[in-house]
């Protein structure tokens, strides 16, 4: 994939890792669904994230040792994610487990809008409130302060530059 944008003349790549995938509502009212009572995030779904992203740093520093002026940052969608379902009021929300929009435990039935195989499904009254959106995916605001990180974020967040600094680096 790189590679390919390579030729065609691109040199600096920003990436986002995955995100803690057994936390998303639809993750959490799936495993409900398997027994856990308490719809505690699935572990074993975040565990394979947390392997491609370990792995995720070291296939860019090879690409860079092979391609002549390649440039590559990671931001830690995982760390930050995990860390507004852990402190939603640290990035402006009141409701990190549930969704916005959806159906059943934790709004984690992707039926948002009805144009799906489940047509009902309720809406918050106030979307800012919310860490995610539907059942998989963060809100806008959550989008917005991601973004905020992703540009002028340290390096814990996003490394080895945030994107404000990245661009200003020659290629």
């Amino acid at each position: 994939m790189q590679q390919g944008v390579y030729e065609e003349g691109g040199r600096k790549f920003a990436m986002l890792n995955l995100g803690p995938f057994g936390c998303l509502p639809s993750i959490r009212n799936l495993n409900l669904q398997k027994g856990v009572t308490n719809g505690s995030c699935m572990e074993e779904a975040s565990n394979l994230a947390k392997m491609f992203n370990s792995a995720l740093p070291e296939m860019f520093k090879q690409l860079e040792k092979q391609l002549p002026r390649f440039k590559y940052t990671i931001f830690n969608f995982f760390k930050v994610v995990a860390d507004s379902i852990d402190n939603p009021t640290k990035y402006g929300f009141k409701i990190s487990e549930t969704a916005c929009c959806g159906t059943g435990p934790f709004r984690g039935i992707f039926s948002c809008g009805g144009k799906r195989q489940v047509k009902e499904y309720e809406l918050c009254k106030n979307v800012k409130d919310y860490l995610f959106f539907d059942s998989s995916h963060p809100s806008e605001q959550a989008y917005q302060k991601y973004t905020e990180l992703l540009w002028n974020g340290t390096p814990d967040v996003v490394a080895p530059y945030n994107l404000k600094s990245f661009f200003k680096l020659s290629t």
